[in-house]
């Protein structure tokens, strides 16, 4: 896999104009196997597919919006400078293992465009699993590592306790979005991945306050389909 991502970087790179002779991809963290197993496994059952620069194509993806609306593209390398996303990857493994290990269909699983504030860039893409009357059964947040997986359920809790507030008065601002996402939709649960470990919690939601209880592992599709 890493050499497959080589050559997509060095493609990359060159579709935006740069030199590649000395061109060296830096992955960090390191893939983990589950990461590798499951994003090429992805590729070869025809779940995403990546052009040459960098950008996904798949069913998993909303259909394309209208003419005269902007469209967010979703990609593994970002443009200026050309880099690895590696949360894209982990998202896209993410996804993959979904289907393919824990039983859920394509039409359950979605990448959709994200609120913009909840990242630094604008293509930020959600992924969920949702039923088929559209109630979103597991919110998936990726992140690079244990440790930001534990900055995130950390803040999300710490904004809870806080009670209403806007963005601009959070003492937590880079994970303030989720909050508020996830206090407008209700997901049944939370999946926090990271290439190193996974936490699993039950999402409870009373108007602005937000609880997780944390789960020994993901449910099965079959308990979230029973209710």
């Amino acid at each position: 896999m890493e050499t497959w991502l080589a050559e997509k970087f060095r493609a990359a790179y060159a579709a935006a104009g740069e030199q590649t002779s000395r061109l060296i991809l830096r992955i960090s963290p390191p893939l983990a196997a589950w990461e590798q197993d499951f994003f090429l496994r992805g590729l070869n059952e025809n779940l995403f597919e990546i052009d040459d620069r960098g950008q996904v194509v798949s069913e998993l993806l909303p259909v394309a919006p209208e003419e005269d609306a902007p469209k967010k593209i979703y990609r593994i390398f970002s443009q200026e400078p050309v880099r690895l996303l590696r949360e894209n990857v982990c998202q896209l493994a993410s996804a993959a293992r979904l289907i393919f290990e824990r039983g859920w269909l394509k039409q359950h699983v979605s990448l959709e465009p994200g609120r913009e504030e909840h990242r630094a860039t604008a293509d930020h893409f959600d992924l969920l699993v949702r039923s088929p009357a559209g109630k979103i059964f597991i919110w998936v947040e990726t992140r690079r590592s244990a440790v930001e997986l534990n900055k995130l359920i950390a803040d999300l809790r710490a904004c809870s306790r806080r009670g209403p507030h806007g963005h601009e008065d959070c003492g937590f601002p880079q994970n303030h979005p989720r909050h508020e996402f996830s206090v407008a939709n209700q997901p049944a649960c939370l999946l926090a991945v990271a290439p190193d470990n996974e936490l699993a919690f039950a999402v409870e939601c009373r108007g602005s306050t937000l609880e997780l209880e944390p789960l020994s592992s993901l449910p099965s599709r079959s308990r979230f389909e029973l209710g």
